[in-house]
């Protein structure tokens, strides 16, 4: 067996080694013959010094938030907001708004159910047929659609088909590495479509398998912008592979698992996402590499729903092969909010997109702390910090490489659905904003 055969089953076996400890030491606390309570438990606060110390920061906009509960009540702002949030729902449309990472620009669309829009979902509950379309104005344009059918004959079986299409107007760049210096900044222009299909057998409403297969065609334009210099001349004489856009065909298994009480607002539970893929260069183009990536995260309730502990581990390792290359465009990536396909993963206190590499480590942690209830609005306040790096082959990791950032959040919530997150964070890089209606992890 030579050594990439080695390296491949060495991080296909840690990655299920961590998948199966999580989800034994989940379940094993799980009693299946408990009774349910009708009701939910009172919280049991926690006691003493500890407990002081944790809720003292947020004390601090206890007043405020009293304010804004006496000023919605008296212009009813609640249930005007309820009102027009369920009819929009009710339509078949959600509807997405924030800034832009890469700048402060704010982006707006919504999420389409169509066979609602239809008024056909109650005659196919099992078919889903649905449409986005995000738009962020010199910045990005993005709009694609899926169709598919669950539940097949009964069983767990599912598939889908899709298109995508997404524009990107000014995706900044810096080099790859974990030494790249702000600098050395340009940006560019890629334009990627996107087809294709996936199959999957649901095991249980917290366990799915699939496979996919995909055609993406990335289109890059070279160019100047905002006073950043080109990028083939910017990194002149240095290897930027796929600097000139690919075709590719994508093979990918994924395995997933999710036992969080709510995607949007979990206080308990986790998830794991474990995926192996293959992408190979069509058309021309020399890309040919694999694909290994690990995204897990646990959330523990401290004494009480209230109070919320997140941690988030998050691996990717790309290995070319057969004198192949990994497209710069589809390397792991640090540096953002984390939101969205292929946008750099959550390293909040840095630029968006600000670090690529073959490989990358991540780990995340948040404190959550409900501050305010109001009916079925919340508002929480968050406590980060991210701890992260990008390097090359595994043999070129360095503890020294790790980039740390922290901040606070705010972020607001209705039936458990997030409506505002806003961040600030801070890196030895400076300070940055951030304004969505969805959460990190």
């Amino acid at each position: 067996m030579n050594k990439k055969s080695k390296k491949l089953f060495g991080f296909l076996g840690l990655g299920l080694l961590a998948f199966v400890l999580l989800g034994y030491g989940e379940e094993s606390k799980t009693n299946l013959y408990a009774p349910v309570y009708a009701k939910p438990l009172a919280p049991a606060p926690l006691k003493g010094v500890l407990s002081r110390m944790l809720e003292a920061p947020f004390r601090l906009i206890q007043w405020p938030a009293d304010q804004g509960i006496l000023f919605t009540e008296k212009h009813r702002l609640d249930k005007k907001t309820l009102w027009l949030y369920k009819k929009f729902l009710e339509q078949g449309v959600k509807p997405r708004f924030g800034t832009v990472d890469v700048s402060a620009i704010p982006y707006y669309g919504a999420e389409l159910n169509l066979l609602t829009i239809a008024r056909q979902q109650e005659r196919f509950p099992d078919f889903f047929a649905t449409a986005s379309i995000l738009h962020g104005p010199g910045i990005f344009f993005q709009t694609g659609s899926e169709i598919g059918m669950q539940r097949i004959g009964g069983t767990g079986l599912h598939l889908k088909g899709l298109v995508h299409y997404d524009r990107r107007e000014k995706e900044p760049f810096y080099g790859v590495g974990p030494d790249t210096s702000r600098g050395d900044g340009t940006s560019f222009r890629i334009e990627t479509t996107r087809t294709g299909a996936a199959a999957g057998y649901e095991f249980s409403p917290s366990i799915d398998l699939v496979s996919g297969f995909d055609y993406k065609h990335a289109n890059i334009l070279n160019r100047a912008h905002d006073g950043k210099g080109n990028i083939l001349t910017i990194f002149a004489g240095r290897n930027i592979p796929g600097v000139h856009g690919d075709d590719l065909l994508e093979y990918s298994l994924a395995l997933n698992r999710d036992t969080r009480d709510n995607k949007d607002e979990a206080s308990k539970g986790s998830y794991q996402k474990l995926l192996f893929q293959f992408t190979q260069g069509v058309h021309g183009s020399p890309a040919r590499y694999f694909t290994y990536r690990l995204d897990t995260a646990k959330y523990f309730q401290l004494a009480s729903p209230r109070r919320v502990l997140a941690a988030r581990l998050f691996a990717e390792h790309n290995d070319a092969v057969d004198c192949g290359y990994v497209p710069f465009y589809n390397m792991a990536r640090l540096g953002g909010a984390g939101f969205g396909s292929r946008y750099g993963e959550t390293e909040r206190g840095f630029a968006y997109n600000r670090f690529f590499g073959k490989s990358a480590l991540l780990l995340n942690a948040e404190y959550r702390y409900t501050v305010m209830e109001y009916k079925e609005f919340k508002m929480r306040t968050a406590l980060f910090a991210d701890e992260g790096q990008v390097f090359g082959e595994i043999r070129q990791f360095r503890f020294k490489d790790f980039r740390t950032s922290y901040g606070v959040g705010f972020y607001l919530t209705y039936s458990k659905n997030t409506i505002l997150n806003f961040s600030v964070a801070h890196s030895n890089e400076g300070t940055r904003l951030y304004l969505k209606n969805e959460l990190a992890f």
